[in-house]
């Protein structure tokens, strides 16, 4: 009786032992992220967002219309990348992304929402803001996100 019950605390055992090892895999790469975001925050035309949620971005352009709302349809051309330089997704440079603000990274909404229509800005992206412990396909958990964004159309721009 006594090896009956043995055998579903050696499982549970098992369990938490891998799923404990599935978060330490990513220690190293969060501890890797959070040092570079620190000490990148300050680069040359970076600023903190002023919600203070952890976002830093550098106007490059500011551009001449108006600024999409929370719900607009954008038309955007970027380049995303890991702190490794690591490019894990770009517009080409004869298309757009065609997306609505809502079902962005919490990031991009954020600071999409900064920019003017032409307007082109580059961000850091905590993992927070971002993909946060889960990752997406190619960005691993605790990734910080680098984003160059030109915004090349919001349809607020007419209103």
């Amino acid at each position: 009786m006594k090896q009956i019950a043995l055998i579903p605390s050696l499982f549970l055992l098992f369990i938490l032992f891998f799923s404990s090892c599935e978060d330490d895999r990513y220690a190293d790469w969060k501890i890797l992220n959070d040092d570079w975001l620190e000490a990148h925050k300050s680069d040359s035309g970076f600023v903190q967002s002023e919600s203070k949620s952890g976002l830093y971005y550098q106007v490059i352009h500011q551009g001449y219309m108006r600024k999409p709302g929370a719900y607009s349809n954008i038309e955007v051309k970027y380049e995303g990348k890991l702190i490794t330089g690591t490019v894990f997704d770009k517009t080409d440079d004869d298309e757009t992304l065609k997306t609505n603000m809502a079902s962005v990274i919490a990031g991009w909404t954020e600071g999409v929402a900064k920019m003017n229509v032409g307007g082109r800005y580059k961000f850091y992206i905590p993992a927070e803001l971002a993909y946060g412990e889960d990752g997406s396909g190619s960005i691993p958990p605790h990734s910080v996100l680098i984003f160059d964004i030109t915004l090349v159309a919001s349809d607020d721009q007419l209103d």
